[in-house]
């Protein structure tokens, strides 16, 4: 991630807000702040920015609404910063664009590297141009980052809006039919053991996540795509993304 990435915090409690500002300013991006939406428009003419850390309590325009506005105008990151814990929240979070959903109190560290994580692969998109995003050799009417993901439930075959095959394991296949049977909501982590037939217990945990890690590396190693298997903090993993699954 670049050392000169721009985020903008968007914090009602000045305490934690300053608190941010401080913490991102020291590991090397050039944070501003902001105590509401007020003067949202104004700082976004000013200067461009990389991310924007909203809280969901703002007093006046919400950070939902700030959400869905900027979403509707700009592919920016965005990590919506709230105390609210209930599983709605997040899920309307998400549906609205949300990159990531961090409840308070919120570790430094772990924002810092959500932020770093997300930044990077805005970074890599723009260095590589359309490299990653380009159709495949036949002609197509719509670039391919507006093009489904495409399953194929009997062969364990997933395609890339490009059009690369990418051939999943029997655990790769059944923890992503699990998912994108339900995309765009998210998908507790004891349903997706059962799917991929692993009990629901501790033991198994870790095995979701390496699960998870390996099918999203895989994905991009054959494609160049990433694929959009979020997950969300203390319930589960959502598929963000438009997915066709043809039997």
């Amino acid at each position: 991630m670049s050392a000169q990435s721009r985020v903008l915090v968007i914090e009602d409690d000045d305490d934690l807000r300053d608190t941010l500002l401080r913490y991102l300013r020291g590991v090397g991006m050039l944070a501003r702040g902001l105590e509401s939406a007020e003067g949202l428009d104004a700082e976004m003419l000013r200067q461009d920015f990389d991310a924007v850390v909203c809280d969901v309590n703002l007093p006046g325009e919400d950070g939902f609404s700030v959400l869905a506005r900027l979403r509707s105008r700009s592919a920016m990151r965005i990590v919506m910063l709230t105390a609210r814990g209930m599983a709605n929240d997040r899920l309307h979070g998400l549906g609205l664009g949300a990159d990531y959903y961090l409840v308070k109190p919120v570790n430094l560290r772990e924002l810092e590297m959500v932020l770093h994580n997300l930044l990077q692969r805005s970074h890599e998109t723009q260095g590589h141009g359309q490299g990653a995003r380009e159709p495949a050799a036949h002609a197509v009417d719509e670039p391919a980052a507006q093009l489904p993901w495409r399953y194929h439930g009997t062969t364990w075959l997933l395609l890339s809006p490009a059009g690369q095959r990418v051939q999943l394991s029997s655990a790769e296949a059944r923890l992503l039919q699990c998912l994108i049977e339900r995309p765009r909501e998210v998908v507790d982590r004891a349903t997706l053991l059962a799917a991929m037939g692993r009990p629901g217990l501790e033991a198994y945990e870790r095995n979701l996540d390496v699960t998870v890690s390996r099918l999203r590396r895989k994905a991009e190693q054959a494609s160049g795509e990433k694929l959009p298997i979020v997950a969300v903090r203390g319930e589960g993993y959502s598929f963000q993304g438009t997915v066709r699954i043809e039997r």
